[in-house]
């Protein structure tokens, strides 16, 4: 008997859900306290239930608002003045492999005709700069070429003409980048990514600050913490160093000129002076904690910026005089354009080339114009001669420079605009005279060797990682950095994605805050629960003011004079090595500074709720964790690969070989 009590008690236990309301008891204790308050009230003073019907009316307009809402329903954004909007450059979109299709702007179209897009070869035009930002990156790449190709390359020759072409490919891969830049909405990324691996990193932080009682272990607890999802470039010096490399071979197909990789010993030159001389020294710079402390500096700082105490200097084109041709000689390698029509092979072959680059056209426009020069010179030209010239002229002009047709070619705006005024009648005799096709000279010496039939391609040649001798390793190893991780290389790793893309799901600003203080900064519950509260009111909000903060932050930090700076300190860290460096004096009282900034940068009100203690602690432990310079290397290579898939979404689509780009990228 007592069984099947126990059954039909566990049956009407179910039916009711008796698990259910506990556990809403328990979460709601107060809310349930009152509503069975209301209840024993309308039971009891019945005669009342007129005034109680008031009270049990807003409590089903209090659930019906908590029920109806999601975790996902959010208040627009209620600063009607703020309004942040990406800027629109407006440049022409690149295509990598140097053609894109004029009807429907594939790359690789079989269907239709391909055009040629002067910027893949050129991308360089439209871009132009500051002239003392310009000169000081010229002054860089100055010293790239002075450091690491002069001093073998002169014992060789005193020809100028190979570094004439590594100029052109530098300023190449730097117009890349640029207009790369341009292309992405860096307060965004900044929000929206990059903070979001920085709260995993935050997270290994404390987890190892709580395995330790003195910060001079923190940074090898984080490093064990981190485990097998340290970067790969973190394992070693020689490992960070094969990672660059790997990852700029990545990049070559999209920041060098078309058919460039084709040319092994040019790249792997490439390959060595960007990976092991630029980059390598350039993320030591970014990653050393003088360096962050400085940025924070900048960022944290609400004192107005400092004014230029010089007017803007004019717009220049981009690295226009740094890749000046140096060479003055005369090569025997060089055809004229003259050549190259007379003698029939070498006109086939050019042909058959500027049809595969989509660039017939520009060498029909050169002699239709060469053979209308040649009649319009005539001595004696009867009426209607001059007018079959004239009806020519206007088909040249409707053929080649209307912007509607197939075959345009972009002229410079002002030759164009004299046309459309008819002043080019007035002087059409002199300047055809002039223009033999000379402009087209940069275009032939570029493509002019793609002409020849392919060669067998001999194995594939390969650098050594670094020869075992104590200069290279006085570059490779410092007293700062040490060995990175100093793991070693067959250390097991999970190949998945990147583990700081896929462990987090706080999305946006006021996420990042709450998790923050949670983590970090140890928020009592009340205030907790309270921030998710407003989370629906102001959480748009926050984040539309966030990107628009960010975009003015980013307008201080790229001034003209505050982006000279920058570069001169890159510049001075790269290659100034016999200059002293900044004594540890001046090191401590920068951190001293940071700390005080950060410290300050915290409302008054929010050290109100959580206390001066907790508000010491935690700023102590973030400013603890940026002052490890491998920690902020690991930081720095996860982000360098977040802004890496932002600036160059093919990779996405790229099947990746080697393991270690892999499962970083």
């Amino acid at each position: 008997m007592v069984p099947w009590v126990r059954t039909m008690g566990e049956k009407l236990k179910q039916r009711l859900r008796l698990d259910v309301g506990r556990e809403i008891c328990r979460q709601y204790p107060l809310f349930c306290f009152l509503l069975l308050c209301l209840s024993a009230a309308s039971l009891l003073l019945n005669r009342y239930l007129h005034v109680l019907m008031i009270f049990w009316s807003f409590v089903a307009g209090v659930v019906t608002f908590y029920c109806s809402l999601r975790p996902d329903s959010l208040l627009p954004n209620i600063f009607f003045t703020i309004k942040y909007k990406p800027k629109q450059f407006g440049l022409q979109e690149l295509f990598p492999q140097g053609r894109s299709c004029a009807v429907c702007g594939k790359v690789k179209c079989k269907r239709h005709r391909p055009s040629l897009l002067l910027e893949n070869y050129q991308p360089w035009l439209d871009l132009k700069i500051s002239s003392k930002v310009d000169a000081s990156l010229s002054e860089v790449l100055e010293l790239v070429l002075e450091n690491f190709v002069y001093p073998w390359y002169r014992d060789v020759t005193d020809d100028e003409s190979f570094v004439d072409e590594l100029r052109i490919t530098l300023r190449f891969f730097a117009s890349v980048l640029i207009r790369r830049i341009h292309k992405v909405d860096i307060p965004s990324i900044i929000t929206k990514k990059l903070l979001k691996a920085a709260m995993k990193h935050i997270e290994v932080i404390v987890k190892a600050s709580q395995k330790v009682e003195n910060t001079e272990f923190l940074q090898q607890a984080a490093l064990e913490e981190y485990g097998p999802e340290l970067h790969v470039a973190l394992r070693s010096r020689r490992d960070e160093l094969h990672y660059l490399r790997k990852l700029t071979e990545l990049l070559f197909p999209y920041v060098l000129p078309p058919k460039a990789t084709d040319c092994r010993s040019l790249t792997l030159l490439l390959r060595e002076i960007l990976s092991g001389s630029i980059f390598l020294p350039s993320l030591d710079f970014l990653a050393d904690p003088d360096t962050v402390n400085h940025l924070l500096i900048i960022f944290i700082d609400d004192s107005p910026p400092e004014k230029a105490t010089e007017p803007p200097s004019p717009l220049v084109p981009f690295l226009q005089k740094f890749a000046e041709p140096r060479n003055k000689k005369p090569s025997v390698l060089k055809l004229e354009l003259k050549q190259i029509r007379e003698q029939q092979d070498l006109l086939f072959r050019f042909m058959n080339f500027l049809k595969q680059e989509g660039a017939v056209h520009v060498l029909q426009i050169c002699l239709t114009v060469e053979e209308f020069n040649d009649r319009i010179l005539r001595p004696e030209l009867s009426n209607d001669e001059m007018l079959s010239l004239h009806e020519e002229l206007q088909k040249i002009y409707k053929t080649y420079c209307l912007d509607e047709s197939i075959d345009k070619i972009r002229f410079d705006p002002f030759i164009v605009e004299e046309i459309q005024k008819r002043k080019i009648i007035k002087s059409v005799p002199g300047k055809l005279m002039k223009e033999k096709g000379q402009h087209l000279e940069p275009f032939i010496m570029n493509f002019i060797n793609s002409c020849e039939s392919p060669k067998p391609k001999p194995s594939k040649p390969e650098l050594t990682i670094l020869s075992p001798t104590s200069e290279n390793n006085k570059k490779l190893f410092n007293d700062l950095f040490k060995n990175n991780a100093n793991r070693a290389e067959n250390t097991e790793r999970k190949q998945n994605q990147n583990y700081f893309m896929e462990m987090m799901t706080v999305e946006g600003i006021y996420d990042y805050l709450m998790y923050v203080g949670r983590v970090v900064f140890q928020v009592p519950d009340w205030l907790h629960h309270f921030l998710m509260g407003t989370r629906i009111l102001f959480k748009n909000t926050l984040e539309m003011y966030t990107d628009y903060y960010l975009h003015c932050k980013l307008e201080q930090l790229f001034q003209e004079h505050r982006l000279v700076s920058l570069i001169t300190l890159l510049r001075d860290a790269v290659f100034c090595e016999n200059t002293e460096p900044r004594s540890l004096q001046d090191k401590q009282k920068r951190a001293k500074r940071t700390f005080e900034e950060m410290m300050n940068y915290i409302p008054d009100l929010i050290v109100k709720c959580i206390g001066e203690e907790a508000k010491y602690e935690s700023i102590r432990l973030l400013f603890d964790g940026l002052q490890q310079p491998v920690l902020n290397k690991q930081l720095t290579y996860v982000l360098l690969d977040i802004v890496i898939q932002e600036l160059f979404p093919e990779l996405n689509k790229v099947q990746k070989e080697v393991t270690s780009v892999t499962s970083w990228m």
